[in-house]
């Protein structure tokens, strides 16, 4: 079976992947026998970290490789594939601010992360995402909208417009909410509010431009905050890990400690920060003085997350591959079942009070939209 197979070859594949992410020699012992080359690929790729596993191959003895060269087509396809994306991207994004000229906006995610990876090109892309004030929200529609190719499907609940550019998509967020807490997204939703409040904000260079992101403090929160909100509701992939364990570690020095514990306790959240310092260390090899609050790695519950997370791939794409030829409505009600109830009660294992609260929480958040008939 995929999950076997993928069990077998997690020990080289974390090896290298902590080889490409701290410019480490990976394990060669690992590799003296017959690798599951095409096994390690799979993984990779379903965890959407390709490139930097393939920068740890590149690290290996020539006598751990496969004899056969073309076995690391796959591995070298997509690092050039993602470099290409990354480098087009990235020359995209000073025309894109460019068209909100007066419009307050940050980019956050994606583009904005990798520029902390040892090198950005590594990092396998997604979409474009910006940041706006609530208030903001509809201007910048209402400017970008003739300039797209196509509008995507609306989350006016959120704030949430997607749009396409060509091959380019961007998305516009006017809330960081998560429809996983009300008391939750109220306080996140003040978070967002001093980011916009005339404060002078940093900026990364994108495409020979200066590209406004927002500070270090709330950034870590909210990265941490989004690929937490994946992982309650659908399923996450070890990049939006890397992601937020590359930031913490790169910025450290920009987060006031103090400050980050107290806002973490009071978005009750300060416990599952702290379980997650624990996995970064013991499986992606982050020195615990690089992160912000690191806790000591719990073992027991760091093996839960990863076989929640080789369970339901990046963003539940294994989950939702497995229910593909059901009937609609018995895809829908498995859904709801899994996203509301069984994730959220099989996280109670590793997270029993934030698993109770986020479970009542999305119920309730359910039961609104339901009465609006959506």
């Amino acid at each position: 079976m995929e999950g076997d197979r993928h069990s077998r070859v997690a020990e080289p594949f974390f090896s290298l992947l902590r080889s490409g992410l701290w410019n480490e020699v990976p394990d060669s012992s690992l590799f003296a026998g017959d690798t599951d080359w095409e096994g390690l690929y799979r993984l990779s790729f379903e965890q959407t970290v390709v490139p930097l596993v393939t920068d740890g191959i590149n690290r290996l003895p020539k006598e751990c490789l496969p004899a056969e060269p073309e076995r690391m087509d796959p591995f070298l396809g997509d690092m050039m594939v993602t470099a290409q994306r990354n480098m087009t991207l990235d020359a995209f994004i000073p025309k894109l601010f460019g068209l909100l000229e007066g419009i307050p906006a940050i980019l956050v995610k994606g583009q904005a992360l990798a520029q902390d990876y040892p090198d950005p090109l590594r990092r396998q892309p997604g979409d474009i995402d910006l940041l706006l004030p609530p208030s903001s929200y509809e201007a910048a529609k209402a400017v970008l909208f003739p300039k797209a190719t196509k509008v995507l499907d609306e989350h006016p609940e959120i704030l949430h417009q997607g749009m396409m550019f060509g091959s380019k998509e961007v998305e516009l967020h006017g809330t960081i909410g998560t429809l996983m807490s009300r008391k939750l997204d109220r306080k996140l939703a003040a978070l967002l509010k001093e980011q916009f409040d005339g404060r002078l904000l940093p900026t990364v260079s994108i495409g020979g431009a200066g590209i406004p992101v927002p500070e270090a403090g709330f950034n870590a929160v909210y990265v941490f905050v989004h690929f937490l909100n994946h992982y309650w509701s659908g399923g996450v992939g070890l990049r939006q890990l890397v992601d937020w364990m590359t930031f913490t570690s790169v910025h450290k020095r920009d987060i006031h400690p103090v400050i980050l514990e107290t806002t973490l306790h009071d978005l009750g959240l300060l416990n599952v920060w702290k379980v997650f310092t624990g996995f970064a260390q013991e499986y992606l090899g982050c020195p615990a003085e690089k992160l912000p609050l690191a806790a000591a790695p719990d073992s027991r519950k760091n093996a839960r997350i990863w076989s929640y997370l080789l369970r339901c791939g990046n963003f539940g794409k294994n989950t939702e591959r497995t229910r593909r030829n059901e009937p609609w409505l018995i895809r829908k009600v498995h859904s709801f079942f899994r996203l509301t109830v069984a994730d959220r009660l099989r996280h109670f294992r590793v997270f029993p009070k934030e698993s109770i609260r986020f479970f009542l929480g999305a119920f309730g958040y359910g039961l609104q939209r339901l009465a609006n008939g959506e």
